[in-house]
């Protein structure tokens, strides 16, 4: 099986992902928040890339129907109902809703990746599902990290590597990386034993922190704590039936 992982979205052209399983990974905190939406029941997640594109398909659904959900620089957008905490999707905010978010990194790379055979939304929080289907579909993956305002990001590194383990240890095989890959499966088996502290101390921890999201990022390295399986489906996250 051949793995890339992409350190960044834009380091690769959408074509390039048409026949691959794409793998967008977003720890703090996007693809954790959108785990526990559709954990809480909600009926989607619709990725948007800026503010007024998500308003405008919040206005297309109808309230009823949809909750705007989003952040800038961590914070939530002004007039939005939620932000991009975790802790703020709950079955009170968001079950029976489809929620239509944008975030300064996450959402973006979902649209980048939008041309692949199948996408799937990993975090740490739903590891174990992602490898498990990845090796089910048997294609070549691409791992796609959405990163820090284009920048590398330690924690979807860090997420990565340990995603490139589990699928290595399910083949039974040697898989065909590229340097990236590489270097991501290292910096996981580094740090394997302080996920947490490893994400805490990185940059954008740091930074959550600072404006009073530490417990985020303590719900987002929790392992396989939120077991769901979201696929992009028709543009919209849902649960793989």
């Amino acid at each position: 099986m051949n793995v890339k992982l992409h350190l960044t979205p834009t380091s690769f052209k959408r074509s390039d992902l048409a026949d691959n399983v794409a793998v967008v990974i977003d720890v703090l905190r996007c693809t954790t928040s959108i785990c526990a939406a559709l954990s809480a029941g909600a009926r989607g997640v619709i990725p948007t890339i800026g503010p007024g594109e998500a308003v405008d398909m919040w206005t297309k659904l109808g309230s009823n129907l949809a909750i705007l959900a989003g952040e800038r620089e961590g914070v939530r957008i002004e007039n939005f109902q939620l932000g991009n905490s975790p802790l703020e999707f709950t079955a009170e905010s968001v079950g029976g809703k489809l929620v239509v978010m944008t975030t300064t990194n996450g959402t973006r790379a979902f649209v980048e990746s939008s041309q692949a055979a199948l996408v799937l939304s990993a975090a740490l929080v739903n590891i174990g599902l992602i490898a498990d289907r990845i090796v089910a579909e048997g294609r070549d993956v691409a791992i796609v990290c959405a990163g820090r305002e284009g920048g590398f990001s330690i924690e979807d590194t860090l997420c990565g590597g340990m995603l490139i383990d589990l699928i290595a240890a399910e083949q039974r095989g040697e898989l065909d990386l590229n340097d990236a890959g590489s270097l991501a499966l290292l910096l996981y088996r580094s740090n394997k034993t302080a996920i947490k502290q490893s994400i805490a101390q990185g940059e954008h921890g740091r930074y959550l922190t600072r404006i009073g999201f530490a417990d985020d990022i303590e719900n987002a390295a929790a392992v396989d704590s939120i077991p769901v399986l979201p696929v992009l489906q028709d543009g919209r996250l849902v649960l793989e039936q």
